[in-house]
C-alpha cells in the first residue's frame, strides 16, 4: 500500500464487548495446607475446570490468611485449567491471627472456616467456625480449662 493510501487505525464494533459478556471473576479459597506450587497444576483445577474458559480471572485465597494470588487462565478444557500468575500478595503475621492460648492457636481459615481453634500439638483443627478471634480464643480458653490443659 502506498503511503498517500495508508489505512488508519480503527477497531470494528464486533471487536469490543462489554467485559462481562469475555470474561469470568472466580474466586477460590484453597484448602488448608495446600501452596501456592499446588494450585500452578492443572489438575488442580480438575472439578471446576469445565466453568472456566481463557481469559477468566481467579482470586486464589489461602485459607489460612497468608497470602491472595492473581491468576489468569491461559487454558482449559472438561478436567484441567492451566493458570498464570499475574501477582501474589503475601501477607504479614499481622494480618494473620495470632495465637491466643497456650496448647492452641486461633487462625483465619477462610470464609468457609472462619476463625479456627488449631491444636499446636499437631496442627489438627478442633473447632472451627468462630466469626472474630476474640470468640474462638475464649472457647479455647475454656476448653483448656475443661480438658485439664496447663
Amino acid at each position: 500500500m502506498s503511503d498517500d493510501k495508508k489505512r488508519m487505525p480503527v477497531i470494528m464494533p464486533q471487536r469490543m464487548r462489554l467485559r462481562e459478556y469475555e470474561i469470568q471473576d472466580w474466586v477460590a479459597n484453597i484448602e488448608y495446607g495446600f501452596s501456592l506450587e499446588d494450585i500452578l497444576v492443572p489438575s488442580f483445577w480438575a472439578h471446576v475446570a469445565a466453568q472456566m474458559k481463557p481469559y477468566d480471572h481467579i482470586e486464589a485465597r489461602a485459607d489460612d490468611g497468608s497470602w491472595v494470588a492473581h491468576l489468569l487462565v491461559t487454558g482449559c478444557d472438561r478436567t484441567w485449567a492451566k493458570v498464570a500468575v499475574d501477582r501474589v500478595i503475601k501477607l504479614t503475621s499481622k494480618d494473620i491471627a495470632e495465637t491466643q492460648a497456650s496448647q492452641h492457636e486461633v487462625k483465619w481459615r477462610g470464609p468457609q472456616h472462619k476463625y479456627s481453634v488449631i491444636r499446636v500439638a499437631d496442627r489438627e483443627p478442633i473447632k472451627a467456625g468462630f466469626a472474630n478471634a476474640e470468640e474462638a480464643a475464649q472457647w479455647a480458653r475454656e476448653h483448656e480449662r475443661v480438658v485439664g490443659v496447663p
